[in-house]
């Protein structure tokens, strides 16, 4: 899938995609968790998007193996992008 929007924006992104789609991950330890709903908590809102069905049972099944949601997984690759830890190469 080469110049698709799946391929790995870095060398970071690469191994969790590789890791994934091995099966090699774990879920977040519970505490972890608690500490990421404690640091959105009272300052998160509601957001609607349209997205294909095929991208959303993507996200889904992946946030399954990393033992997440995949409105979790989806809000941590915004967050990701924001931050500058994910960038798109390609223009819209």
């Amino acid at each position: 899938m080469a110049n698709s929007e799946f391929d790995p924006m870095d060398e970071e992104e690469r191994l969790l995609m590789e890791a994934i789609e091995r099966g090699d991950t774990e879920p977040l330890p519970k505490e972890e968790v608690d500490r990421i709903k404690a640091s959105i908590r009272g300052s998160a809102h509601n957001v609607t998007i349209r997205m294909k069905d095929a991208d959303i049972e993507g996200m889904k099944a992946k946030a399954a193996r990393l033992g997440t949601s995949y409105q979790t997984l989806i809000n941590s690759l915004i967050h990701r992008y924001l931050n500058g830890g994910v960038i798109i190469k390609e223009s819209f």
